[in-house]
Formats: C-alpha cells, structure tokens, sequence
C-alpha cells in the first residue's frame, strides 16, 4: 500500500478525485502520495493547485490534475463546460513549474529530481488536438484509466508515463540513486505549507472551533450560522465589537472546506497584522491569501507600483491597470477567487471604482459571488458617507445579502468607549452593553499643552507613569491627529524617550503613528497627541477611531486653544444617560 496523505479523502472531493486517490492508495509500498496541494504562497498567491504529487523513489515526482466532468471539450478557444476555465495541460504544467522551482530553493538537493505532470480525465473520453503541444504521455482519459483493472495496473502506467515524459525532456534524467526514506520525509515536510489537507487537519480545525467558542459573545455567535447558509452576509457593528475576530475565523472556515478565499483589507498595518496573526495559525491554509486589497491584487497581476504615488493612483489608476490585465482570460482564471471576506468594509465600499474593480477577481461577482463584508458603516466613515451609502445600496439590489449587527463592546472599558463617544458627537445607540467589568476614572484622562515642549513633557509624564505600573514599551502607542513629521513624537521632541514608526518592526520600542494608519488595531494603551481642534481640516470623529484602540488606558493630549471646546463636548455628551 502507498503512503497516502493524508490518510483519508473527504466525501466533498469531486468524483474522479475519489477515484485516482483509491487507485493510487493501493500502489507500491515505497510511493508516497500527496493529495490536494495550493501553490499560491509559492507564486504571488496566484491559483496554483496541485491534486495530487506522486513521488517514485527510483524515477521522480509526478503532478497530477484531475478533471472529474462527464464530458469535456476544447473549440479551439474555448473549453467545456464553462467552469474550466483555463488548459487543464497548462494549469498541470504551470503547476509543476512552480512546484520544482520553490522545491529546488527550499531542499537544493533535490533539484536533480525530475518532475513532472499529468492530467487525468477519469470520467471523460477526449481526444488530444494536434495544436494543443500536448505529448500522449501527459494525458490520460477515461478509456486508459477506465482499462487499469487494479491500482497495480494503474501505478504502472503511471510509471511509464512518467519515463517518457523523462525520456523527452534533455534537462531530466532518471535519479542515479532511489530516493531514501529520509529524503522523501525531507521532501514532505517542505511541502507541508501548501497542503490543503493534513493528516492532523481535523483535529487541529475541532480544537480552534471549541476555543473560539469560548470567546465568542452570544451575539457574534449567530454569524457563523448565517454564513452557513448565506452565500453574501454583511456584518455591521461600531469599534471593539470583535467584527475582526469573527471575520478572521470564518475565513479560516471557509478555506478549511477547500474553497480559495481571500481575507483582505484597506489599511495597511492592519492587513500586515492579520497576515501575521493567519500565518501563526493551525492548522496553515494555502488556500486562504491574507493582506492588503492593493497588495494582494497588484502582486498576483505582476504590477509594480511608482515609489511616489499620486492622489489618484490607487483609487483610480490601480483599478484601471488590473481591469486592463483581467481581460486576459489565463490570468483571470489565476486571480479568481471563489469567496471573498473583506474587513474595514466600509474603506472599501467608499470606494466605488475599487470596490467594482475587486469585485471582478470575484467568481460570480456582485450578484452571484460569494462574500461577507465586515465594517463599522455609521461611525467610521473616514473618506465619503455617500458614496458608502450608494454601494451598499447597490449590493442590496443587486444581490439581497443578509445583514447582522453587533452592537455589544467586548475591547473598552465602558468609560473609554463612551469618552470616545461624546467627543466623536456621535449617537449614545452606538453600543448596547460592554462585556469587559471594570475600568474607572483612571483609564482615562485628558491634559492640555501651550506649547510643543509642554506637549513633549506632559508625554514624558504618562510614559514614566506606566513604566511604573509595569506596562512595557510594546503595550503602548502614540497616535496623532497630524501625520507622523508633524506629530511630537514623530518630530523627536521628547528628550529621554527612543520611538519607533508604526511601520518599523523595533523590539522594546514605544511606537507612533497616525490615527488613520491604527485603524483596525488595538493596544493596552493609546495615547492621543496633537489635538488641536481649531484646526481647519479636523475630522471630530477620530476622537472614536482613535480612543477605541485602546485595551485599558487612553490619554489625550489637546492644545490649551481647544480647551472650552473639549469641555463643552463632555458636558453635552452621554454622562448623564448613564
């Protein structure tokens, strides 16, 4: 019996997959049989995947891709049915391409090992075209797979197909030595990132479930529900009602049942953590392509952005440049996506060309795709509200999605998160409950400064007191209501204290940053620099942006000039309806 792995093969797989897996899993006792491979995290997260890799100790690895349909064709242009999208020889081919090069950086040793592909037909009788550059010893349908009478029959054909395939190629040469046990556990463990299924695949998907269970509030638990039987769901809910957390989890849910998924996000630092965060996970998902919208869409294009970007280019000129590369069907076929999970919606959704644009790397788009957008719509609309409100009107009409709101806190402390409120002038309906007891008057405190070294002093003084306390550098972070070279800690105007940039990777580091490039983040504490209310450009509601970052503490930081005009706002606020 061939070593198999994993061990099993789901009763979702399609048919003919079944069907080569139960040939295969009878073969020789020294093969050993990979089953389901993604490729994306090894080329530009493009659709890259592998059904089964087959490794012959004494002749090479073999890439299979399985196409189950009952019937199959080509025109000429075009192949049937509709949803093969691109060659099934080209996709085995790119496939295995991209299999022995990341394989030759990651083990050198193995890059004398020849490799190569197949595609198998169980189902379907086809006959190869001669303009289609296919050799006989690449292809196998339904009349040479229906005739292996046994997985012995079947194992030595794929061996002979495997020797021609050798034979014609002047850079392969069978191996001078079989493959030893160790060497093919080396090859195994370097292939264990792109496995879609693992041996241990469901025990490690039962444990995350009852974990999360145990975080999860009654009110986010309907969610997970809803997607279940919902293919569009959009998930609305303010700042710290753990909209992220249900998003992360249910794309990890959606990759773990093989589907190609993408979880994306406007922001950049809050794309680079979710990435951080999906790639310490287990069971890991190749499947599942994490990051920023932009980055994620122009890496898998092969477009490269100028170094000076103007206003317009990534709400404009970027979307533009990805159409133009769509049109060509192979690429479109590469790029696609059959769900997509979006986080911080509503940056997207105020975006309509962009949100248009990705919308387009979408199997069955806007009205057939499937989709849940996560967003804070009412209070964190930081680019245009009308143009958010005309998309999300847009997707009501043209594919009715499910909604569901959260509306308990499960981040603040109560007096954190309704602080942030009245100074934000927003509604008091912006939470039903907070889940987190605790917090008082020292959670919170407001000071003001005359001048760039009164500012840089009194920062001086919060920062000690929490050194006090125990908080390591790491636990808290400066943001400012200016962009970071006119921020005071960005500007390097307190004496004592090292900062790193948000987008510096610094150990032992207090880091700072903007209000906007925090979004979608959070830390114990968040202190608010440079409030200056006077200013003519000041967007009030950063105060809620900004305050419901922070896990425990917040400190703001305003100018002396803002002082009647702070009162008044907590005055007017929502004290009183505690």
């Amino acid at each position: 019996m061939a070593r198999m792995m994993p061990s099993y093969i789901d009763d979702t797989s399609p048919s003919g997959e079944r069907d080569v897996f139960h040939m295969l899993s009878g073969g020789p006792e020294d093969w050993t049989v990979m089953h389901s491979l993604d490729l994306a995290p090894w080329n530009r997260s493009l659709r890259t995947e592998i059904d089964f890799v087959v490794i012959v100790p004494d002749t090479g690895i073999l890439c299979i891709e399985v196409k189950s349909h009952r019937i199959i064709g080509f025109d000429g242009s075009r192949w049937t049915p509709a949803d093969i999208r691109r060659s099934p020889f080209k996709q085995a081919s790119d496939a295995r391409y991209t299999f022995y090069r990341k394989l030759k950086d990651l083990a050198p040793r193995f890059r004398h090992v020849p490799v190569v592909h197949l595609c198998i037909f169980p189902n379907a009788f086809f006959v190869l075209q001669p303009n289609m550059s296919v050799a006989e010893s690449e292809f196998m349908d339904s009349r040479t797979f229906g005739n292996c009478s046994s997985s012995s029959a079947f194992c030595h054909e794929l061996k002979r197909r495997m020797l021609a395939s050798i034979n014609a190629d002047g850079n392969l040469c069978l191996p001078d030595t079989p493959l030893s046990h160790h060497a093919v556990d080396d090859l195994i463990n370097s292939c264990i990132p792109i496995q879609k299924r693992s041996s241990d695949c469901r025990e490690s998907i039962l444990r995350s479930e009852q974990e999360l269970d145990s975080l999860l509030s009654i009110q986010q638990k309907p969610v997970f529900r809803l997607a279940d039987y919902n293919e569009r769901i959009i998930v609305s809910g303010g700042a710290g009602t753990g909209k992220s957390l249900v998003a992360f989890e249910l794309a990890r849910r959606y990759a773990e049942s093989g589907e190609r998924v993408a979880l994306l996000c406007f922001n950049s630092l809050f794309g680079s953590w979710l990435k951080r965060k999906m790639d310490a996970a287990q069971p890991q998902l190749p499947n599942l392509v994490v990051g920023k919208i932009f980055q994620i869409l122009a890496e898998m294009t092969g477009i490269s952005h100028p170094e000076n970007t103007y206003s317009n280019y990534w709400d404009r000129v970027l979307p533009r440049l990805l159409e133009e590369k769509l049109t060509d069907p192979d690429m479109m076929a590469m790029v696609s996506f059959d769900r997509l999970v979006i986080d911080e919606a509503q940056d997207l959704l105020s975006r309509p060309v962009l949100m248009s644009c990705l919308f387009t790397f979408l199997t069955g788009g806007i009205r057939d795709g499937k989709y849940a957008l996560f967003g804070d719509f009412q209070n964190q609309v930081l680019v245009s509200r009308d143009m958010l409100d005309q998309s999300l009107i847009r997707l009501e009409r043209a594919a009715r999605p499910v909604r569901w709101h959260l509306s308990e806190n499960c981040r603040n402390y109560r007096i954190v998160a309704r602080t942030s409120i009245e100074l934000s002038g927003l509604d008091n309906n912006v939470y039903s409950g907070f889940l987190r007891a605790g917090g008082s008057i020292e959670n919170f405190d407001i000071d003001f400064y005359s001048s760039d070294s009164r500012q840089a002093e009194i920062l001086s003084f919060w920062l000690k007191e929490f050194r006090k306390k125990g908080y390591k550098p790491e636990d808290i972070t400066i943001l400012s209501f200016f962009s970071d070279d006119k921020s005071v800690a960005g500007r390097g105007l307190v004496p004592g204290w090292q900062f790193a940039s948000l987008w510096q990777d610094a150990v032992n580091r207090i880091h700072y940053g903007s209000v906007h490039a925090f979004k979608g983040l959070e830390n114990k504490i968040i202190i608010l620099t440079d409030v200056i209310l006077t200013e003519k450009d000041f967007q009030r509601d950063l105060f809620y942006t900004g305050m419901t970052r922070a896990t425990e503490s917040i400190r703001i930081l305003c100018h002396e000039t803002s002082k009647d005009i702070l009162s008044s706002w907590l005055k007017t606020g929502g004290f009183g309806n505690e």
